[in-house]
């Protein structure tokens, strides 16, 4: 890629020498309040998306340590209400959050690789003026918090790769915990984070320090869950919405094989499998346009016909004295268990009806929560209405359209970008254009792709994947898609000019001066 180091000691001796820099900023800031009153405009209230939202504010109304989703978001929203109860106030500081995190790795990407002035001032207008940004953000939900931290965490890595400190190493820690805290899906970055701590260049007592204060923080959020599920459920587990979305995937490709008998497996599955052969037995001869699982959804986690759920019922007959959360959690554990046995039983019908159809989600997501406004509602559940302390229940928007029309262009460009960035990628490797780069920019675009591919690996086999998910991935891929093209054209010209002039190519290698 044409970058250039940036010569300065420090990010903010950066700034202040660089009017550019300052300039963008400012015209980034103006631009970001712009847009967010334009949009409150059009949408007075927050998105919703049940039974997500509500059970967020729910957990945030009763101070809850541990609920089926991650509990950071919820004790976000209950630290936030200590300040109002305003939803304007939540979208504005979501939004205000994810706009800062952006700008954040945006303009460290200029500090470490320069990729030129225009293409960076196209970088920077496209990405803070994504319409997913305040879109997302309008959401009570994790998403917007939780890209966020992400994003400060992938940033952190670059600095991390670059200039280590201690200081920054303890900090990206506490990143960590945060993320971890909010939602499931960043059970894969600790991972990350520690090889790049101990594959770095560092002093040894900055490595140990990384990856035991990591250990450290997230062993005690971990052990602390685990004895949470234990007091209320008398059982050991992380998640327990973990071990139903596993059984959930793991129906999907079960659906389309024999049915095992239930004397032929494991004695604590036995009840279960009959009322999931049942199930299949009466949806198997459906057409496929007929079939409630036709798609990958939520049908298996969440329908009230999903053999899950009926086992559950089934299983606690007729208890009114034990809430529903705890007899939908203490089936977790069990659940978990049998997603494992029926995936590794059938793994070409998995493999073939889940995991396929969701790497094709993945290349270009469906919008899913965010292609409606409140799914279409023109109500919400009162406990939305009491926590924000509206007038009533009734929701709104000045288009008086529940469709976001905005958002269906975006599963074809997440596509695109996916197509661009993978395969540009690969080229710079194949000219060999990377490899005449410093070597904090290497390492910085290793680190970028490890992230794309992890989080592709870990979306695929996680759960039905959607827009929502992949937001992350789109705003960090996009500033490498548009500077793998300009470095990739700019070769090409290179070599056009001069075709005589072998000695360009060294081992197969373009040398980086003769494209800059």
């Amino acid at each position: 890629m044409p970058f250039e180091k940036i010569i300065s000691n420090n990010l903010q001796g950066w700034f202040k020498n660089d009017l550019e820099a300052r300039f963008l900023v400012r015209l980034g800031i103006a631009l970001i309040i712009i847009q967010f009153i334009i949009f409150k405009i059009a949408y007075p209230l927050p998105n919703l998306m049940p039974p997500d939202s509500y059970s967020y504010i729910d957990a945030a109304r009763q101070n809850l340590t541990i609920n089926i989703w991650a509990i950071g978001y919820s004790k976000f929203l209950r630290l936030v209400s200590c300040l109002t109860t305003s939803s304007i106030f939540l979208v504005w500081l979501q939004y205000l959050l994810l706009e800062a995190c952006l700008l954040y790795f945006l303009f460290s990407l200029r500090y470490f690789i320069n990729p030129g002035k225009w293409l960076f001032r196209a970088t920077l207008l496209l990405s803070i003026l994504n319409p997913l940004i305040p879109h997302i953000s309008n959401f009570v939900s994790s998403d917007a918090l939780f890209t966020s931290l992400s994003l400060v965490w992938v940033t952190q890595l670059f600095w991390i790769l670059a200039k280590p400190t201690r200081k920054l190493i303890l900090f990206h820690a506490i990143i960590l915990l945060l993320a971890f805290t909010v939602r499931f899906s960043a059970l894969y970055y600790p991972m990350i984070s520690i090889a790049v701590i101990m594959l770095n260049k560092m002093k040894l007592s900055l490595k140990w320090l990384g990856a035991t204060s990591i250990i450290i923080l997230l062993g005690s959020f971990t052990g602390r869950t685990v004895f949470e599920y234990f007091k209320k459920t008398h059982t050991i587990q992380y998640s327990a919405f973990g071990g139903w979305q596993l059984a959930a995937n793991a129906l999907y490709g079960y659906a389309y094989t024999s049915p095992d008998p239930p004397d032929k497996i494991p004695e604590k599955f036995k009840e279960l499998q009959m009322v999931v052969n049942k199930h299949m037995d009466s949806i198997r001869f459906l057409t496929l346009s007929k079939r409630p699982d036709k798609d990958l959804d939520v049908y298996y986690l969440w329908n009230l016909q999903s053999p899950l759920i009926v086992y559950t019922v089934q299983k606690w007959g007729k208890d009114t004295t034990t809430p529903y959360d705890i007899k939908w959690e203490t089936m977790g554990p069990l659940y978990a268990s049998y997603g494992q046995y029926v995936i590794i039983h059938h793994p070409l019908p998995y493999f073939c009806h889940f995991i396929w159809p969701n790497i094709i989600k993945f290349y270009a997501p469906p919008t899913g929560f965010m292609g409606k406004y409140v799914l279409g509602y023109q109500y919400v559940d009162p406990t939305v209405s009491r926590w924000f302390r509206w007038g009533d229940n009734h929701v709104y928007n000045r288009f008086h359209d529940k469709n976001i029309e905005v958002i269906k262009v975006f599963p074809y460009l997440s596509a695109v970008i996916n197509i661009v960035f993978i395969s540009g990628y690969i080229s710079i490797l194949v000219l060999g254009i990377s490899r005449n780069e410093k070597t904090s920019t290497q390492n910085i675009i290793k680190a970028i792709t490890s992230v794309w591919l992890a989080n592709m690996l870990f979306s695929v086999f996680a759960a039905p994947i959607e827009l929502r998910y992949q937001l992350l991935s789109f705003l960090i891929t996009f500033p490498f898609a548009l500077g793998f093209i300009d470095s990739i054209i700019k070769a090409v010209r290179i070599n056009r000019r001069t075709p005589s002039n072998i000695n360009q190519y060294q081992g197969g290698e373009l040398k980086l001066e003769n494209i800059t």
